[in-house]
């Protein structure tokens, strides 16, 4: 292969793979929620203490609710979609980081909200011949995806550790939800 194919084939993979990834990101100012095509991202603090570690010095510990609420009109459904690396994370509305958190003493820095799952009712028949009358009939549901209903929350808790005399500075990662027809 030449040069020129070879930056040809690496600049494709590259434009196939980031597309698929790509995440809209957003600063939660203080403790004012974000409102992304109706729907709220936002945490609150639930306790907050100082700490002060041995050979570390004091930090202040917060523990989080960080939250999804749908306050659009409708329900908000997130189809399954193919990407580069699979179909993974299909259910995820939105990765919540804080930036200037520690990690010290196994805490963590950034945690998942994500939606719960979402089927259809079928009905299937079998014939167990040409010409024959219906043998059985089953009904099933199917999953079509995740589901965020219209007034929705979603929380997830998550204990943090910043340098005292800091507050958490909070940033979201959003999956925007597909554009598909919505009851």
């Amino acid at each position: 292969m030449t040069n020129r194919s070879v930056c040809l084939l690496l600049l494709l993979s590259v434009g196939l793979v980031f597309p698929s990834i790509a995440q809209s990101i957003y600063e939660i100012p203080g403790n004012k929620p974000v409102e992304i095509d109706g729907i709220e991202y936002g945490y609150s603090v639930r306790n907050e203490c100082t700490k002060d570690f041995i050979n570390l010095g004091t930090f202040k510990r917060y523990e989080l609710i960080v939250y999804v609420t749908n306050r659009s009109g409708n329900s908000k459904v997130f189809n399954p979609r193919q990407t580069s690396f699979g179909t993974r994370d299909q259910d995820l509305l939105a990765h919540f980081d804080c930036l200037n958190a520690t990690g010290a003493k196994l805490t963590s820095k950034t945690i998942a909200v994500r939606a719960r799952p979402a089927s259809t009712p079928y009905e299937a028949s079998a014939k167990s011949s040409p010409g024959d009358v219906v043998a059985a009939k089953t009904t099933d549901s199917l999953p079509v995806g995740h589901l965020l209903e219209k007034g929705e929350t979603i929380t997830n808790n998550i204990i943090v550790i910043v340098p005292d005399g800091e507050s958490p500075q909070m940033r979201v990662r959003v999956r925007k939800p597909d554009k598909s027809p919505t009851r």
